[in-house]
């Protein structure tokens, strides 16, 4: 068991390397990047200063330029999603400036070890190369400057960029900037993910604690009333989804009767506001695991080691909940970590309908915004979610039967 587990870890970096770059490619190629939006929101400026609405021109190479290496597409491919995966070091914080006649120029840079403050550095050009110093004349590292040319560019003086290197990249903690607000993308997951944490774990614990004792009493009670009358009611809400679910409970328990708040989420009252969008997120999960827990029960009843047991004289609780129950929730323990991936991200839509501030809503806007560094970080952690939660599921199905184990042999 060991050894698999080790294998299995092994392999997640592979293939978490393989997902994150498809999806970063996909950034790449999709139109209405942040680019196209920032010379959208550019142009709509221009109309509204213009007393004319006049709409203006194209960006000037040298705004294309500082978009370009704002949102990291002056690089290749492949040394993009270096920079970003953090095993390749890249320019952290940067500026261009304009030489003079005499070679020489100032730029106000970031400092890197006082946080939101900024210095000056004095950049000249001595040959080919460039000394990049303070205002005083002393060497500053790890600052550098190069050239940076622009094609059809209107101003003859030398254009440069300074720029220091360092490591900042998701290996580092850090996933960039969010395009839409200018905040870290960590600290806008951060900020929402204890509210999708509290409702992916209510609604994992209570799908699995309705539902196995739920669908142990309708195999008991196999074709009676109680197994009839709750097969229909869990076949119809089957059949309901849940954001047409979230609308029908918002408008008649919420506007019309007032028995819960109509939106959002107050930790003062977690539970209070907890309960009609638990109740959407978990019905579709609850009634697949309760009638699979009913039918493999019943499956396992009827075979032959159940006969066998009962041959030998075991009472009949202890047929059902020792022997002929771990094996049925076998695929139950299959579905787990799974499952735990998909609470955790959330559901935008039960999200959206409740105005609850969660990790789904926060996906969704960074996709119709085109906010692809907190569409990127969302990924990197439920693809994390999801690798972790299968070798979880593994781990689940060894301890519920005894009789799998991982090595060569089996």
């Amino acid at each position: 068991m060991r050894d698999y587990v080790l294998r299995r870890l092994l392999l997640v970096p592979l293939t978490f390397v393989g997902i994150t770059f498809v999806a970063f490619c996909f950034t790449r190629f999709v139109p209405g990047g942040p680019i196209e939006q920032a010379l959208a929101e550019r142009q709509q400026a221009d109309r509204k200063r213009s007393a004319a609405a006049r709409p203006s021109g194209p960006a000037s190479p040298e705004e294309l330029d500082n978009l370009k290496r704002r949102y990291g597409f002056d690089r290749p491919l492949t040394e993009a999603y270096a920079i970003w995966l953090g095993i390749m070091p890249g320019p952290a914080d940067w500026t261009t400036v304009r030489l003079d006649k005499e070679g020489k120029a100032e730029a106000e840079v970031a400092d890197d070890q006082r946080v939101d403050q900024s210095f000056k550095l004095a950049i000249k050009l001595n040959g080919k190369a460039f000394a990049v110093t303070t205002l005083d004349g002393k060497p500053r590292e790890p600052w550098r400057a190069e050239p940076a040319p622009l094609s059809d560019d209107a101003d003859t003086a030398t254009r440069v960029l300074v720029y220091r290197k360092a490591y900042s990249g998701l290996l580092q903690g850090q996933l960039g900037d969010s395009t839409g607000s200018d905040k870290p993308v960590w600290n806008e997951i951060k900020s929402r993910l204890p509210i999708s944490a509290w409702f992916g774990g209510w609604s994992l614990l209570l799908a699995y604690a309705i539902s196995i004792p739920l669908g142990v009493a309708k195999a008991l009670r196999r074709d009676g009333w109680f197994d009839r009358i709750s097969s229909q009611g869990l076949f119809i809400l089957y059949s309901i989804p849940g954001f047409i679910l979230a609308v029908v409970l918002l408008q008649l328990l919420c506007f019309k009767l007032g028995w819960f708040p109509t939106m959002g989420f107050d930790w003062s009252r977690p539970f209070y506001h907890s309960f009609l969008p638990l109740c959407c997120e978990m019905i579709g999960a609850f009634t697949a695991l309760t009638l699979f827990t009913r039918n493999g029960l019943l499956d396992n009843l009827a075979a032959d080691y159940v006969r066998t047991a009962k041959a030998k004289g075991l009472s009949n609780g202890r047929i059902v909940f020792v022997h002929a129950l771990r094996n049925s929730i076998i695929p139950l323990a299959a579905t787990f970590g799974g499952n735990l991936g998909f609470f955790l991200t959330g559901s935008f839509l039960i999200e959206f309908t409740f105005n609850i501030p969660g990790l789904g809503l926060l996906g969704y806007d960074s996709l119709v915004h085109r906010d692809f560094p907190v569409f990127l970080g969302l990924l990197t952690l439920s693809s994390l979610a999801m690798l972790l939660g299968n070798i979880l599921s593994d781990l689940c199905v060894a301890a519920v039967d005894p009789r799998i184990r991982f090595d060569k042999k089996t």
